[in-house]
């Protein structure tokens, strides 16, 4: 019996590539390149408007009760390592690929992270403001780069694997997850964007 568990355990993996074709499988180059080209997108732009900030300009904050250019960039960070665990310990679940005929669109998720009403960043994702102006630029890309190349490269079906969630949904696909990553970027452009209009923003 034990001889046929290992025998098993080496062999399914491999069946399953093999019967989850490209085909069959809910997960496509598409939706990969989808991903990448968002998660990259999103970077960069990024990137563009934090690259040749003064620590005069990382550290402003139009008040006492919001956050500087500095701690979105540190929130945004720890989202990229949150993310990168919860993907990490579901990819170690059995793929159910039918779960995917429950899953909401990917605009679902997209218009959630265009809501302009505000979100409360849970407790494990607030920022302290510890680490020094392009630090927090350098500990984003850091989590961001590790998951392009993950997303890029990996033989897993993203909409076979799922993550465990409060509420309705219930579950939510690793390729969902993605989604709202590159999208919760984007709603945090919008708000580096807003302090960088702030009266008495260091110029």
């Amino acid at each position: 019996m034990k001889l046929v568990s290992v025998l098993l355990l080496t062999v399914l993996p491999a069946y399953y590539l093999q019967s989850f074709g490209q085909q069959t499988r809910p997960w496509t180059e598409k939706d990969r390149v989808f991903l990448v080209k968002n998660l990259e997108r999103t970077r960069n732009a990024i990137i563009e408007e934090t690259n040749y900030l003064t620590m005069e300009q990382w550290s402003f904050k139009p008040d006492s009760n919001q956050w500087s250019i500095g701690q979105v960039l540190e929130h945004l960070g720890l989202y990229e390592r949150i993310f990168a665990q919860e993907a990490d310990i579901m990819l170690s679940t059995e793929p159910d690929p039918q779960m995917d005929t429950l899953s909401l669109p990917d605009t679902s998720y997209i218009n959630w992270m265009n809501d302009p009403s505000p979100h409360h960043a849970e407790w494990n994702a607030e920022p302290l403001g510890f680490m020094r102006g392009a630090d927090n630029l350098t500990f984003l890309l850091f989590g961001r780069n590790h998951l392009v190349d993950f997303v890029k490269n990996t033989s897993y079906d993203l909409k076979s694997h799922f993550t465990f969630r409060w509420g309705d949904e219930k579950r939510r696909s690793i390729h969902a997850l993605m989604v709202v990553h590159f999208s919760h970027t984007d709603r945090h452009l919008k708000q580096i964007l807003r302090i960088k209009n702030s009266p008495g923003y260091p110029i």
